[in-house]
């Protein structure tokens, strides 16, 4: 059975692994007023660095306008436990929130949101409101993927304050709990005890675009916790914990999957998957301030353009694809035998990390990386000028 832990927001982690005194400062800086992702933030032209023009375009990345505030959204529908009244409830009603009462849901078939709609749990405490997944889907291809909840051609919706949990009684993924574990046999395989489990949880695609998912908890997914595909604008994914996938093999799975355009990653913990991947048509993604222990891969033909930015990545020593393997080194690229290179432009800036107990890669405050196809480089051995390239102030 799942173990649940508790989420300590990032911008007041404890770290448990030794860095440099300079790293320690720069934990400090990432304390901030600024709630990100809320309404009311704009580009900060007083931090303007001629060096990086996209500045102005990582501004404007996630909701526009920002995650509504929990009270301005009037409650249109309200709904205790029970098995598949979800979707009929949405079916019911043109906008507002549906509320979901604390307790356990199940899901025997996927959910499909709708404009303007906002899927949330009564009490803000998203360990109230479960929502368990208990359909399966065998490989049939890499569109044959399944997930809980679908926000396709959408607008204007969200999912808040609950936890989804993909139910396999008697199994569990195969991983480890610990930094330091060694690597376990089959942990980065596929069909790792039975094949009918590729089922992710939140799918994003078509035009779908102002969207986002906010203080959730996505736990066990069969493959992919979050898939935004690349035709995807203006998404948000906020303070979300994320842990654990079954089938972490290749043919792309169990990604926290960024494909889209101006998406805003922030505040989130991720842990136990395969990556999270920044790739296929992904362009001006921000991931700012959060704590990782999966690599951030520019995996297979970005547009480029994209920010990685104060974020704490901590790559355990069994996140590996066998024994040997030493990739999926903080931030990584594809293999040049089988995938596309990386778009130009994508920065990687201020990030605090730790590979496997080795120590820091790519953390000189000093220095802004960047990804030169299939590997990594400085392009700035100068900081920007005010020490930020994600450049947002309140209006």
């Amino acid at each position: 059975m799942y173990v649940f832990k508790l989420l300590i927001p990032i911008l007041v982690l404890n770290l448990s692994f030794s860095v440099s005194a300079q790293n320690d400062n720069l934990a400090k800086e990432q304390l901030t007023d600024i709630r990100y992702g809320d309404p009311g933030l704009v580009f900060d032209e007083s931090k303007v660095d001629p060096l990086y023009p996209d500045m102005v375009e990582w501004a404007k990345a996630g909701v526009r306008g920002g995650i509504p505030l929990r009270h301005s959204t009037p409650v249109a529908a309200t709904i205790s436990p029970g098995t598949d009244n979800i979707q009929e409830t949405i079916d019911k009603v043109k906008n507002g929130v549906v509320i979901l009462k604390a307790g356990t849901y199940t899901l025997n078939s996927p959910v499909y949101l709708k404009s303007n709609i906002i899927l949330r749990g009564e009490t803000g405490n998203p360990k109230d409101v479960v929502i368990n997944i208990n359909f399966r889907q065998k490989w049939e291809g890499w569109a044959s993927k399944r997930y809980g909840i679908v926000m396709h051609d959408i607008k204007n919706a969200g999912v808040e304050d609950l936890t989804m949990f993909y139910l396999v009684p008697n199994l569990e993924p195969k991983d480890n709990d610990s930094y330091s574990d060694k690597w376990v046999q089959g942990v980065m395989n596929n069909d790792a005890d039975r094949d009918d489990l590729y089922v992710g949880l939140i799918k994003m695609s078509g035009t779908t675009s102002d969207s986002w998912v906010d203080n959730c908890r996505l736990l066990e997914s069969g493959t992919d916790p979050i898939l935004t595909e690349k035709t995807t604008t203006h998404l948000t994914f906020r303070n979300n914990f994320v842990d654990r996938a079954y089938n972490k093999g290749g043919r792309g799975n169990a990604y926290f999957d960024m494909r889209g355009q101006y998406l805003l990653v922030t505040g989130n913990t991720i842990k136990r998957i395969r990556h999270l991947a920044i790739e296929m048509g992904a362009k001006y993604v921000v991931v700012y301030n959060n704590n990782l222990e999966v690599d951030v891969n520019f995996h297979q033909g970005d547009l480029g353009h994209n920010l990685v930015e104060n974020n704490v990545i901590r790559i355990p020593e069994w996140h590996r694809h066998n024994a040997s393997h030493n990739g999926w080194a903080v931030f990584a690229a594809g293999n040049a035998s089988i995938h596309s290179p990386a778009g130009n432009a994508n920065m990687l800036y201020k990030n605090i990390s730790d590979l496997r107990n080795t120590g820091p890669k790519y953390d000189n405050p000093n220095t802004v990386y960047t990804i030169l196809k299939y590997s990594i480089g400085a392009y700035s051995e100068q900081a920007p000028l005010y020490g930020t390239l994600y450049a947002v102030k309140a209006q």
